[in-house]
């Protein structure tokens, strides 16, 4: 059994070692929030994807099952005072889907729910001023953060962060997925370099062109997670933590969040945009970040404590609202991706 408590917001118990969460792995705890098992479902063959809900003395059950029945990719959900993720042995050998197509999504709503945002974003400090980094999967925000930390930035998360109000930026230090571009910018990096045909490979695969062709591939009658599944089983994500990409580098804890920026191409320039402007972005790109399925059949059968996933997303929203109104925020953009430089003399001489 495994256990990990994620700033003592939300705990969870998990029969499957879940590995983005082993910064906060923890002793055993009683009362978890969130409960993964493995299960044994049945379930015969049938024509489509199907994701059905039962209400029951107040709990409510979601079970989904694909094409092949039991041969497939299965799973439940209970959602009641704990919420707990019941997955079959398929599921459970592909532990990056189990993490990033399931408890992630879940862990979202259960942050919203308890006041805090799990923000589709990179964080780094330098100087005590904690700044977010936000872009669309892909941008460019891994490689930014590694050359950030390479001038001597602090480092939070490269995907994720916590929010919590009013300003306050929590860690959420997740192995690294690195993307063909980031692989071929690394240069000092003995692990990867020990295996570089394989890299790029696995590089390949899991870029955005390939996850854009599975994006297009659900939209089909397609058992799709039940593919997912087992192509991550056959050619898992390049994830690597940041301490075995590079020889020194500082995790902080937590930090006040100075600025956000927002990485974009087709210039050379910093803007300033306005709250209004930068709530829109933030959200786009969070969204971004949770589309592959099941997610959008989740969205419809998610309760927590008595608040339906569009409730909990107005709510995301007014958080990240109220967030923005206390910060600057900036779009920076760079045709050479040079956002690292940009950003270190910007914010060092603005201190200056």
């Amino acid at each position: 059994m495994y256990y990990y408590n994620i700033h003592d917001i939300l705990k969870v118990k998990s029969e499957v070692i879940l590995y983005e969460l082993e910064y906060f792995r923890s002793s055993e705890s009683e009362n978890p929030d969130l409960i993964v098992k493995v299960s044994k479902f049945d379930g015969g063959l049938q024509l489509k994807r199907k994701m059905t809900k039962v209400e029951s003395h107040g709990t409510r059950n979601v079970r989904y099952s694909e094409h092949f029945g039991s041969l497939g990719a299965q799973f439940g959900i209970t959602f009641g005072t704990d919420i707990t993720i019941m997955v079959n042995k398929l599921i459970a050998k592909s532990k990056h889907v189990l993490y990033v197509n399931l408890v992630e999504p879940i862990l979202r709503f259960m942050f919203i729910s308890r006041g805090y945002v799990l923000l589709h974003s990179a964080c780094v400090d330098k100087f005590d001023r904690t700044i977010l980094i936000s872009a669309p999967p892909d941008t460019g925000k891994t490689t930014t953060v590694l050359k950030c930390a390479k001038m001597n930035y602090s480092f939070l998360s490269d995907d994720m962060t916590i929010i919590k109000l009013p300003n306050e930026a929590l860690c959420f230090p997740k192995p690294m997925t690195i993307s063909a571009h980031t692989f071929n910018t690394l240069t000092s990096v003995s692990e990867i370099h020990d295996s570089r045909k394989g890299m790029k490979l696995r590089s390949l695969v899991h870029s955005k062109s390939g996850r854009s062709f599975m994006h297009k591939l659900a939209n089909l009658n397609v058992p799709i997670f039940t593919i997912n599944t087992i192509g991550q089983m056959i050619v898992k994500p390049p994830k690597y933590n940041i301490d075995a990409l590079l020889d020194s580098v500082v995790v902080k804890n937590s930090g006040v969040i100075n600025a956000l920026y927002f990485l974009a191409r087709n210039g050379n320039e910093i803007t300033k945009v306005n709250s209004t402007e930068a709530l829109k972005m933030a959200v786009e790109n969070s969204d971004d970040a949770f589309l592959f399925p099941p997610y959008n059949d989740l969205l419809k059968c998610i309760n927590i404590g008595g608040k339906t996933a569009f409730q909990l997303l107005d709510r995301e929203k007014e958080l990240l609202k109220s967030l923005l109104s206390t910060i600057e925020s900036f779009i920076i953009r760079s045709d050479s991706r040079s956002w690292s430089t940009m950003i270190s003399q910007y914010t060092e001489g603005r201190i200056s």
